[in-house]
């Protein structure tokens, strides 16, 4: 290996509001399982989310149902007028977000809580939904949330209790969030057609350090109906096996709670049996998916989903990368893919201002400054494969969550 190449090997080794828009890009991640469809009519409409009274946003997705090329696909509901009602006569818009059609919200609007609550819909071919009136349950605090690493998996636990008794049954939903690192740290930009060394003073100047977030998809419930008190104690609420990318280096997780009522636990009980047995809403009965909404329009028409509303409490874990286990931390990185013809040596300034600096887009990402002892600065080193400098492209963001710990 000549000098050149070993100084390179050297450095590379060293190294609404928008709160509200920001909640529904998190919630719009949720992932959809979607198999091939049987032979039926599956034009249903499909309404997702929580009427929250407490100090938090509103958000529902809306959506419908239809098959293309014998598979199960869902499209945006868009145009819908969707208002908050309440059984004392007040109503609330929920305006649909442009960043994500299909999804209404509106900001926390701290409600009565000893009033009833129904969602009214009205879509664009002028076809009426209204759900059931439904009373505002109230979540007690989590108390506390456990971790410990048995059966080779990390696993979660919240404690929580009700002395009143009122809460009964419960539903878990969370937020991961987990850091990765690209191969290559980059410490050059290209900025305004000029090269700058990156400042790390300037947050999300750097590439290399980036966080990765992920709702929950699972159906997460559990209930206090057989024992002595309205209590949950060590209920495990995510399991991760060991491998998984999300405990390589640090891991936090955010968990909220829900209190439903004995029909909407019944209701996810339902839904959670079938997709995780039979597959998808598409391939059990519908009338087995059936919730507290409904068509005005048409009476014989299913409409999946159910309407709940209260209080959400949420408690967060944080897990530093010294606090995993050893033998589950991230092992040294493989660079071939990285390396070799994607590697771009370019001497003297003409060259790499021509191959860099110039172009709206360039073919390379500049990663730091190639230089010799007692000659200096003689050219850049860039790469051609993005994936490889720049994490964000594996999509994560590379601004660090002001609750992270290092």
């Amino acid at each position: 290996m000549n000098m050149y190449n070993l100084k390179y090997s050297k450095n590379v080794k060293k190294g609404f509001g928008l709160v509200l828009a920001l909640c529904v890009l998190l919630y719009a991640c949720k992932e959809k399982y979607l198999p091939a469809v049987k032979d039926v009519n599956v034009n249903y409409l499909v309404v997702d989310g929580f009427i929250n009274t407490g100090a938090d946003s509103t958000i529902f997705s809306i959506s419908r149902t239809f098959k293309l090329d014998n598979k199960a696909t869902v499209a945006p509901e868009k145009g819908a007028i969707v208002n908050l009602e309440s059984d004392g006569g007040l109503s609330f818009a929920l305006l649909e977000l442009p960043i994500k059609p299909g999804t209404y919200a509106i900001p926390a609007l701290n409600l009565d809580q000893t009033k009833k609550y129904r969602l009214r819909i009205r879509t664009k071919d002028n076809r009426t939904y209204l759900s059931d009136f439904v009373e505002s349950k109230i979540s007690q605090p989590i108390d506390d949330v456990k971790y410990d690493f048995k059966n080779d998996n990390l696993n979660v636990y919240t404690n929580t209790h009700d002395a009143s008794g009122k809460s009964v049954y419960y539903r878990y939903s969370y937020i991961e969030t987990w850091d990765y690192q690209s191969v290559f740290r980059s410490y050059l930009k290209v900025e305004n057609h000029q090269l700058k060394e990156r400042d790390v003073n300037i947050p999300g100047d750097f590439i290399y350090y980036c966080w990765q977030n992920k709702p929950s998809n699972e159906i997460v419930l559990g209930a206090t109906t057989s024992l002595n008190e309205d209590r949950l104690n060590d209920f495990r609420v995510i399991n991760i096996p060991s491998v998984s990318a999300k405990v390589k280096s640090g891991y936090s997780v955010l968990i909220k709670q829900h209190v439903l009522t004995k029909e909407a636990f019944e209701f996810w009980e339902n839904m959670k049996k079938n997709t995780e047995q039979v597959g998808s809403v598409f391939d059990a009965q519908p009338s087995q998916l059936r919730g507290n909404i409904h068509s005005v329009t048409d009476n014989s028409e299913i409409v999946i989903g159910f309407i709940s509303a209260g209080t959400v409490t949420q408690k967060r874990l944080m897990l530093s990368y010294f606090q995993l286990p050893k033998e589950w931390k991230a092992p040294p990185v493989d660079k071939t893919e990285c390396e070799g013809t994607n590697v771009t040596f370019m001497f003297g300034t003409s060259q790499y201002q021509s191959a860099i600096l110039t172009p709206d887009k360039s073919a390379f990402i500049p990663v730091e400054y190639f230089y010799v002892d007692r000659v200096g600065i003689v050219g850049i080193v860039a790469n051609s494969n993005f994936r490889c400098v720049d994490c964000r492209i594996q999509g994560g963001t590379n601004i660090k969550p002001s609750y992270w710990i290092e």
